[in-house]
């Protein structure tokens, strides 16, 4: 009866929630390892359940394609889709994968020889007169041979890091294979998922938030088709031609960098700036000529995608600033590494999209605003 009819009710019904949370929160902190732990263990535990969803989302665009030019049953476009993708996984195994773990070895043994090509460049400049007196008065001889082995170090750790890495994948194809099982019952019962996952949203919150929730997901999944589906296929014809070209102006390692421009190309603006920098790094050592024409080209490459070919693909389906899409590279790749980097057009994208939409809420306000 005190709160029934007491003005401060809804404070002093706040404040007892408050003490009830503070008081679980301070009952779980003293078993927060164990809370991790059991957390670690279960997501650790689904991980063939997220590989299968991730793989499922990657491969539905294609079995969507399939199923509509071909006018058959999903249940036959999924078949076809899954040929179709392991017939290109057997012939990139084959091929591609033991002449890419050759280039890796290959590198990580020339790295020494590199380095001492680098010392006897930098001895040579030294040796000039004019240029010895200047670098012995400012010291920088000795910095420069630090930066040298640095870098020479650095080179080495990547090189063996990408190596164990190919090999630590090994220890996940398990829980991968698993995965692909997954993701074969995922893209067949899509629709129920679908509708499963509404029925828990709006059980948990509400018809109106639920639909909120739901239509964010729809924006931002075609958003992520948008730029992620069309800059792959950007990326892949730009790793095509980046072998063609490499290969012609006899590039060392042809094949493995023109999987790494292809990769980075997908991140804006940063990535094609990588790919040129490792492509430049890799042949200036064996000459400082091939170093030049290799980075020439690559660059080339850069420019002939930023300007006709990503613009002819993506266009103006993004629609955010430049400014915009660099901040959110940063911020993503500073918070989610290559992943919060790859997202972050997308991101992007869909905050300009809500960003207008409240504009457009309150334009009417904004004028007065903008009238003062």
């Amino acid at each position: 009866m005190f709160l029934k009819d007491n003005k401060y009710k809804d404070a002093v019904i706040a404040a007892l929630w408050i003490v009830v949370f503070s008081i679980l929160a301070f009952k779980l902190f003293g078993y927060l390892d164990d809370v991790t732990s059991a957390l670690g263990k279960i997501v650790s535990l689904s991980m063939s359940f997220i590989y299968g969803i991730v793989i499922a989302y990657i491969l539905n665009p294609i079995v969507k394609v399939i199923q509509v030019k071909m006018k058959i049953r999903r249940s036959l476009a999924i078949a076809l889709t899954y040929i179709l993708f392991f017939t290109i996984i057997t012939i990139v195994s084959i091929y591609g994968i033991p002449s890419l773990i050759d280039s890796i070895k290959d590198m990580t043994n020339k790295v020494p020889e590199y380095i001492n090509a680098a010392q006897n460049f930098v001895n040579d400049i030294v040796s000039n007169e004019q240029l010895n007196g200047i670098i012995n008065s400012t010291g920088a001889l000795g910095t420069i041979q630090s930066y040298i082995d640095k870098i020479g170090s650095v080179f080495i750790n990547l090189l063996e890091g990408s190596f164990n890495t190919l090999f630590s994948l090994s220890s996940q194809l398990v829980k991968v294979v698993l995965g692909f099982l997954v993701s074969i019952y995922v893209l067949s019962d899509k629709d129920r998922l679908i509708n499963d996952f509404k029925r828990v949203l709006v059980l948990i919150l509400k018809e109106k938030r639920a639909k909120e929730v739901i239509e964010f997901g729809r924006i931002y999944n075609n958003m992520i088709g948008t730029y992620i589906g069309i800059k792959a296929i950007d990326s892949t014809i730009i790793g095509i031609m980046a072998f063609i070209l490499l290969t012609i102006v006899k590039s060392e390692y042809a094949l493995l960098l023109s999987i790494i421009v292809g990769i980075t190309n997908m991140i804006p603006y940063f990535g094609p700036f990588i790919g040129e920098v490792v492509g430049f790094l890799i042949n200036v050592f064996v000459s400082p000529t091939k170093g030049i024409i290799v980075f020439l080209t690559l660059f080339t490459l850069q420019m002939f995608d930023g300007w006709y070919l990503d613009p002819k693909l993506i266009g103006g389906k993004v629609g955010v600033r430049p400014f915009w899409i660099i901040y959110a590279v940063v911020i993503g790749g500073g918070f989610f590494g290559p992943i919060g980097m790859l997202l972050a057009s997308p991101t992007a994208a869909t905050m300009k999209l809500y960003y207008s939409k409240l504009l457009e809420r309150n334009k009417e306000v904004i004028k007065k605003i903008e009238r003062v």
